[in-house]
């Protein structure tokens, strides 16, 4: 028994060609590899189409150096009180922060609220507005004060103070 795939393949190539189909597969076939080819170039890899705008990798990024910031702050705090020779401040947050999307809020009887949408049909999606940054809920430092035991209290309070934070959410250690 011969193998006469090869034969029956031209064959069916050869009717294709008598019948004029060939010439609109080959079209179809090399107008798609160029819309591919083409649509590699509509969304460049610095632009972000609309399902791509949260990008998690840069709002934690932002996180952590919001994070840092915090702590800088916090420990410029505590050496601006006199008495503190050195600080060392750690923050703790709820969460990383959380995706904003523009809402409308109606007011009446009963308050309803929903989304603001962009586009219709299929491209209709909630219009992004950005990361909020999360909430900070507690802060605890250790610093040197050369035996003042009284800044302690002082710089509890003025941290509870500057952070909205309750006095429960705030710890000092004195060295």
């Amino acid at each position: 028994m011969a193998d006469n795939t090869g034969i029956e393949a031209a064959g069916v190539v050869n009717h294709m060609k008598k019948k004029g189909s060939f010439k609109i597969i080959i079209l179809g076939f090399v107008i798609g590899v160029a819309l591919l080819f083409i649509g590699g170039f509509v969304l460049p890899d610095g632009d972000k189409g609309a399902d791509q705008e949260n990008d998690t990798g840069s709002s934690y990024a932002d996180f952590l150096e919001h994070k840092e910031d915090i702590k800088r702050e916090i420990e410029e705090i505590c050496l601006s009180v006199r008495g503190v020779k050195s600080a060392s401040a750690v923050v703790y947050f709820d969460g990383v922060g959380e995706s904003v999307y523009a809402v409308n809020i109606q007011s009446g009887n009963s308050e309803k609220t929903e989304y603001v949408v962009i586009g219709s049909g299929s491209n209709a999606h909630a219009l992004y507005l950005g990361e909020s940054l999360p909430r900070l809920v507690g802060i605890g430092v250790v610093c040197d004060t050369g035996g003042n035991v009284g800044v302690k209290n002082e710089l509890a309070a003025l941290l509870a103070a500057a952070y909205g934070l309750p006095l429960t959410r705030v710890s000092v250690v004195v060295n």
